[in-house]
């Protein structure tokens, strides 16, 4: 059926998604590895454009991918039995990917695979340290993957509601990690933490997420946010 809505079509997209994730562990080990790259970017000190290249790259091949599950389906649906030129369309599909994913190598090489960036690597570099939205867009998507990638191998749930891990208390207790980073007033870090804890609550109160699931939302969010915001402190060294 046709989406009415703007909302509506956004869910259906989500669940696209998660099925996928759910259905094919190459677009799982795709996120893990995206979440690796921005990771390593965030240590070498990628400039603003390396980020947006990067990010494309990563997106590239997981549009692939969706795009290729996509094709095996309704192939399988059309032709349950074997046929050649099934067999096609799914090659087809498949060099679609292996396409994207030469692409983005060729990225991550260029971005990474010099001696300046290798030097910083080794900490030996002398380019200032990261700024702090970098390190948070990184956080942000490595928690975004570590929520879905819970909610997938928990077997229900929806992205925004529901499953293993709670989206919202993870968020909410990641955007206190960064304001307790980027300012020592006790009274703002304070706000920030009550904020968290009634989001997380809340999650509980509506009978949404479990205290587990909240819990390990909250656990998530600190240990990302904690290492990410750690590292950026040693290399700025405060």
């Amino acid at each position: 059926m046709k989406s009415r809505t703007l909302l509506e079509s956004s869910r259906n997209a989500v669940d696209g998604l998660l099925h996928v994730l759910r259905c094919d562990w190459h677009m799982r080990f795709i996120c893990l590895l995206g979440a690796g790259v921005m990771l390593l970017g965030a240590l070498a000190r990628v400039s603003r454009l390396e980020v947006m290249l990067l990010t494309m790259a990563i997106c590239l091949v997981a549009m692939a991918e969706i795009i290729n599950r996509a094709i095996e389906i309704v192939v399988d649906m059309v032709r349950p039995s074997y046929h050649p030129m099934a067999k096609v369309a799914k090659d087809v599909g498949s060099a679609g990917v292996l396409a994207a994913i030469i692409f983005g190598v060729i990225v991550v090489v260029g971005v990474f695979i010099n001696t300046e960036r290798l030097q910083v690597l080794q900490g030996i570099g002398d380019r200032p340290p990261p700024h702090f939205l970098h390190v948070g867009l990184v956080g942000i998507v490595t928690v975004v993957s570590a929520i879905i990638l819970g909610k997938v191998w928990g077997g229900h749930g929806r992205l925004t509601r529901g499953g293993l891990v709670s989206a919202h208390s993870a968020l909410g207790f990641f955007c206190f990690i960064t304001i307790w980073f980027l300012t020592p007033d006790i009274v703002v870090r304070g706000l920030a933490l009550a904020l968290a804890v009634l989001v997380a609550q809340s999650r509980v109160e509506a009978g949404i997420h479990s205290v587990r699931e909240v819990l390990i939302g909250v656990v998530v969010a600190l240990v990302v946010g904690a290492g990410l915001y750690g590292i950026l402190a040693m290399r700025a060294g405060v």
